[in-house]
């Protein structure tokens, strides 16, 4: 993480100068401290939020299988009680469940992908912090002993510690509530659109079309045994 790298170059660097450059190096390092702990909080938050959305990813995938494996069996047996109707029906249903779940299982996958980079960076960025730690401790010490023999010269604060909020910019926050109005979304426009035939896509009528034939095939295959 871009936040974390210049935390740690600056350490190296202008805090190893800054008992030539700064007023007080100590300070500095103390606001290096505060923003650090400002991003990892933020990360944390951001880890929770993910956890929570993978969680309700992982329910709905449950929820859109089990759909999927009910509007087969729906269909199956509208063709064989002759409905062919609610035999479409029924499985323009289940291909748009599908595609639900396809695209709920890809959500999934970027989203433990982003869980797991930021578990990785909130775990450097504690051990950073720690070094910080140390760090200040030895300025502490340094600034002591400079101030005996620099006490009466020029400095210059120019140098400023890093933004606070970019360890978190990138992971957009996903609430549950908001997969449940996506849900309720769906199912209401699949309810006025499943009655217009006239509206239905071409790909769709002909994959259940393909529907229809491998269930009859499969009636047929079963009668004969």
């Amino acid at each position: 993480m871009s936040l974390f790298k210049r935390i740690s170059t600056l350490t190296k660097a202008a805090l190893h100068e800054g008992l030539n450059k700064l007023e007080n190096p100590v300070l500095l390092t103390g606001q290096y401290l505060r923003d650090l702990e400002n991003e990892i909080a933020t990360a944390e938050r951001n880890e929770r939020d993910l956890k929570v959305t993978a969680s309700v990813l992982e329910r709905r995938k449950q929820e859109y299988t089990q759909l999927i494996e009910q509007s087969e069996a729906e269909a199956v047996q509208a063709v064989e009680q002759g409905n062919e109707e609610r035999a479409r029906l029924a499985l323009m249903a289940k291909l748009r469940y599908t595609e639900q779940l396809d695209e709920s299982i890809n959500t999934q996958a970027q989203t433990q992908q982003s869980l797991a980079e930021l578990e990785i960076n909130i775990a450097r960025a504690k051990e950073e912090r720690e070094h910080l730690k140390a760090k200040r401790t030895e300025l502490i010490a340094r600034a002591q002993q400079a101030t005996e023999t620099l006490s009466s010269a020029p400095y210059s604060n120019s140098v400023k510690g890093p933004n606070v909020g970019t360890a978190s910019r990138g992971f957009e926050r996903m609430e549950e509530k908001i997969f449940e109005w996506e849900a309720l979304a769906e199912n209401s426009k699949y309810k006025s659109n499943s009655s217009a035939g006239s509206s239905i896509d071409p790909n769709l009528r002909s994959a259940v079309d393909d529907e229809i034939e491998r269930i009859r095939n499969r009636k047929i295959n079963t009668d004969k045994k």
